[in-house]
């Protein structure tokens, strides 16, 4: 099921608590910020998790961390965040996102990268407004790469 999930970035996983869920599409929110996952799970994906479920929308599938080269120590450090979303309304989704992320206090530059008629698009945070719908190459690997 994952080789399709990345081949066609659709899911055919439900979500646990309804079996009734459906197939889902991927709506993959980017945090450029340095967030470990129990802070990112706190502060985003628990939240997130209850508005799409309340929404009946989708639910949180996933996160991670982009990590920084490696240093002279050894160490590395997290240079953004990402969270995994299946839903099965892209557009509601994003609608719903843009309103509660910057409640939850995202920064500038927090992105909700998409598909949408076959092209990869995102919705861009400013720190004031969202700018949509925009071009993008960077692809997440449920995304089909």
């Amino acid at each position: 099921m994952d080789f399709f999930k990345k081949l066609f970035g659709r899911s055919t996983f439900t979500d646990p608590s309804n079996d009734d869920f459906g197939p889902t599409d991927l709506v993959y929110i980017v945090l450029p910020e340095s967030l470990d996952p129990m802070d990112r799970e706190a502060r985003y994906e628990d939240p997130i998790e209850a508005e799409l479920k309340l929404s009946k929308l989708g639910y949180v599938s996933g996160g991670g961390s982009s990590l920084s080269d490696e240093k002279p120590d050894g160490s590395r450090d997290i240079e953004w965040c990402g969270i995994d979303v299946d839903t099965i309304d892209v557009d509601k989704c994003r609608a719903l996102l843009r309103q509660h992320l910057p409640e939850l206090g995202c920064l500038a530059g927090t992105q909700l990268q998409f598909w949408n008629d076959d092209a990869p698009l995102q919705d861009e945070f400013d720190g004031e407004t969202w700018r949509l719908n925009l071009s993008r190459t960077e692809m997440h690997p449920g995304f089909g790469i």
